[in-house]
Order: structure tokens, then sequence, then C-alpha cells
């Protein structure tokens, strides 16, 4: 089952939708509770982090994105595509931020190559990884510090991706638990790119590819991995995967002149348990449509930190 769908589901319904998960360790929880998560997420590279939001701003973390920077009159946050197909325009959320403002949405830019409802990121399919957008708000975004910038380069496989969420918790036993408590902060997990597919355009049709993946493994190595790689356990106590609510959320990688922004979380697969995966779009094949609507983004083509 495709976690997206969920989310879809109910708002096309007018049902309350469950807020975002970001899935941890069992051991990590066991032993810190959400502590480090959370102080992980509280780092200042990760303060662009937006929660979406509905009645009024009273029930946070539907949907995830991430502020990009502001022209004179407005702000943009990158999110996926998917988290408008049933609901409606850019004022269907409101957009929290760390410092707890809320913004209006007046516009959603959605990648031209996108098409609502079609095949999906999951463990090395042909799914297209064009599932990205841009929201446009009625006005700056403030208090954030500096924008983050983008990666633009192709050195994600074997990198360590730091991504982040709002929103109800779980651990890798059970996955997603609407029984743990929910947060108004953000947590974080870490994951390693071990599935890397590029853009792939025949020009024939739409384009391919462009996506990246990670799994979470079990602490003792006892679970296989699905894309019959190298990993086989946790990177990090960090370690875990992000969850419905979390779509359009970002995953950041390290390089030596700081922190990138670059993948759009499409998707995961199963209740992001043990062997579960995470799907992302790649930032780095999807400049082109986010400079055509940003020309003011900052990118960086340094190579990665481990490269």
């Amino acid at each position: 089952m495709i976690r997206r769908l969920i989310v879809l589901s109910l708002l096309a319904a007018g049902m309350s939708v469950p807020a975002g998960a970001v899935v941890i360790l069992e051991s990590t929880y066991r032993h810190e509770g959400y502590r480090a998560a959370e102080a992980l997420a509280a780092q200042p590279q990760f303060a662009a982090t937006i929660s979406f939001c509905v009645d009024d701003g009273d029930q946070c973390g539907i949907a995830s994105g991430t502020w990009i920077g502001n022209d004179r009159r407005h702000g943009y946050i990158l999110t996926a595509a998917h988290n408008f197909d049933e609901s409606g325009g850019a004022e269907t959320y409101l957009y929290r931020a760390r410092d707890g403002s809320l913004y209006e949405g007046e516009q959603v830019l959605v990648n031209p190559d996108y098409q609502p409802g079609g095949e999906e990121i999951t463990e090395g399919d042909d799914g297209t990884g064009s599932d990205i957008a841009i929201v446009v708000l009625s006005e700056p975004v403030t208090g954030l510090g500096p924008p983050p910038v983008l990666y633009a380069g192709d050195d994600e496989d074997g990198e360590t991706l730091t991504f982040v969420g709002y929103g109800t918790r779980g651990t890798g036993r059970h996955g997603e638990d609407e029984n743990l408590p929910a947060g108004d902060v953000a947590a974080a997990a870490q994951g390693v790119v071990e599935y890397v597919e590029p853009e792939n355009n025949d020009g024939r049709g739409a384009p391919t590819g462009n996506y990246f993946e990670v799994w979470l493994p079990r602490e003792d190595g006892r679970v296989a991995d699905p894309f019959e790689g190298d990993v086989t356990r946790p990177v990090s106590k960090y370690a875990g995967l992000l969850g419905s609510g979390d779509s359009g959320g970002g995953a950041w990688i390290k390089t030596p002149s700081g922190w990138a922004l670059a993948g759009v979380n499409d998707n995961g697969s199963g209740n992001a348990q043990y062997g579960d995966t995470s799907g992302f779009v790649r930032v780095s094949g999807s400049l082109a449509f986010i400079g055509e609507v940003f020309p003011k983004v900052r990118v960086t083509r340094d190579r990665t930190a481990g490269n």
C-alpha cells in the first residue's frame, strides 16, 4: 500500500486526516523517546521545513514542504504535487513555519510533467519523479534565517540523508502509531540512499526516473535489504522513515560548503516499518522547473561530503 493514497482518499471524503509521521528505531525510542529526533530537527539548517494545516491552523501535519526563499511580495514553498490532487488549490491549507507563524497560499504551480494518479515511486520501478510543485504564498516568509541551498549534483547514491516531518510518530517494529503523541515540534530521521534512478527522457513521452530511495534496517540486521545492496544495519541512532503526512517534506544532504536540499518526499511503502522504504523526487533533476517559477533560488554544485 502506498501511504500517500491514504491522505488523498480521506481529503476527498471530507474526513479528518491523520498527521504525518516520523518513524524511528525501536531502540532509540526505548532509550530516548523522541528527544534525539526532535533535537536533530531543531538544528538551524532544517528551519525551512513547513507544516501544512487545516481547520484555521488547528490541525497541522497534513503534508509538508520546504521554504526556498522570497521575492518582494511572496514566499515560495517546494512540496509534492500530489498534495493537491484532490484537495483543490493553495488556499486549501495554511502553511505553518517553525516559529508558529501561519501563511496563506495564493497559487500552486505544478511540474508540467506530473500526471495525477500516475505511476508511483516504489522499490526501483520505472515510476516518474515529477511529483513536485511550488506553493506561492501571499507574503514573504520571515524569521527562518537565510533560505536553504538546493543540491544540483548527482552524488546521492550511498550518502546519508536527513529528513524532517511533523505529527504522529512511530517506531520500526509497528510503523506509524496513532497512539504515540503527535508533537507541535518537528522530528528528524536519517537513511542511506540505496537506489538512484536518473531522469530518463527519450522525447516520446513524459520522462521517467528522477528519484532516489532509502529503507529502514533493523538493529540486529535480520531484515532483508529490499534493494539487495550493502546496507544491513541502521546508519545511526537517528535512522527512520517518513510517513503519510510528510509528503512533500525535504531530504537534506551534507556538502563541503554546508547542507543542501536534495529530495522531496513522494511516498513510501507499507506502514513505515522495518524493511519499508521512503521515496524522494530528486531536486537536481527538477531545477529547470524550480528555477522557472522562482529564479532567485539558491543552488550548489558541490560534490557531497562523502565524495
